[in-house]
């Protein structure tokens, strides 16, 4: 497995936003999230580089703000390696033990999260939730049926997106997952339906990619319509689909038939029963994405289930 950059985990941003049914947007997916308007409890010191390193070999503590540091190095003290391990999150950097790797992917983690705001039990929530996900109980078994994929049949990480064609930011996470497509050739990403009531033109929009996809144009028009998310309109909608090679006018009778909505419908009713309330939703071989979709960070996770799949479905030290 390709050892992931400790320096440029810690650099981004750890935001996680969603369209949600009723309300608009909703922030969800981190415990940083949820604590983005609120301080944190704890007044941690200004903690020097020297000191921090100390307590934390191998962590680029002149790359963290000086205020996360001691937050970081206190959660390491007390918390343990996800793994198993009977040593803390500090303990295995200091001892140099073999779950020396696993300590330092759950610190990149953590700190994510008290860099975005989030007090040390908010982190620590995120911590646990993440990898508690990779668990079997934690993770769905979902319906691909009509489900349009790239990338190849056989590949060992699935991810499946649940999206809505005008929600902002399902809009944003296109290109993250694009770029994860065409960078790992171990994914293969599955598109579900997941329509809004809030967004008048959503269900239009899935319609014509549902006629796109029995015509091999999935894609394609996929893309037209997020390019052009913020002026939709099934007039909009029917130009776009003629752009990529479709007939409009067949698009219209396959729509007033009912075909083209029982298919959207039937992947909503799957997002539904998987408890989904926003999009975008995402899925790695059917456990729950519990990180902002970000890019490192996603590969980061499929690297992560890829080594969770060749250890047999578990965190071996190494």
């Amino acid at each position: 497995m390709r050892k992931v950059s400790v320096a440029a985990l810690f650099l981004l941003p750890a935001l996680a936003l969603a369209c949600k049914s009723g309300d608009g947007t909703n922030p969800q997916g981190t415990a940083a999230a949820a604590s983005a308007k609120a301080a944190p409890a704890e007044k941690p010191r200004e903690m020097s580089v020297e000191e921090a390193e100390a307590a934390l070999p191998g962590i680029p503590m002149a790359q963290i703000p000086a205020h996360v540091r001691e937050s970081l190095v206190v959660v390491a003290q007390e918390e343990f390696v996800f793994d198993g391990s009977p040593y803390t999150l500090a303990g295995c950097l200091k001892g140099d033990y073999s779950c020396k790797q696993n300590a330092l992917r759950g610190l990149n983690l953590i700190a994510q999260m008290l860099n975005a705001g989030a007090s040390r039990s908010e982190a620590l929530t995120t911590y646990n939730r993440y990898y508690r996900s990779f668990e079997k109980a934690q993770r769905q078994t979902i319906d691909l049926e009509g489900a349009a994929c790239k990338g190849p049949e056989d590949a060992p990480v699935t991810v499946v997106e649940f999206s809505d064609f005008e929600c902002p930011h399902c809009a944003a996470a296109r290109p993250v997952l694009q770029q994860l497509v065409n960078q790992k050739p171990e994914v293969r990403l599955c598109f579900m339906h997941f329509p809004l009531s809030t967004h008048s033109n959503a269900m239009s929009a899935a319609q014509a990619t549902v006629f796109a996809h029995g015509h091999g144009k999935f894609w394609e028009l996929h893309d037209k319509i997020f390019e052009n998310q913020q002026r939709l309109s099934p007039t909009l909608i029917r130009s776009l689909a003629e752009d990529v090679g479709l007939d409009a006018k067949e698009l219209v009778k396959a729509v007033d038939g009912g075909e083209l909505t029982k298919v959207v419908e039937k992947q909503r009713a799957e997002g539904v029963r998987l408890g989904i309330q926003g999009t975008p939703s995402i899925y790695v071989n059917g456990r729950r994405l519990q990180l902002p979709l970000m890019p490192d960070l996603l590969r980061f996770t499929v690297e992560e289930e890829l080594h969770w799949m060749y250890n047999g479905g578990q965190w071996a030290s190494r």
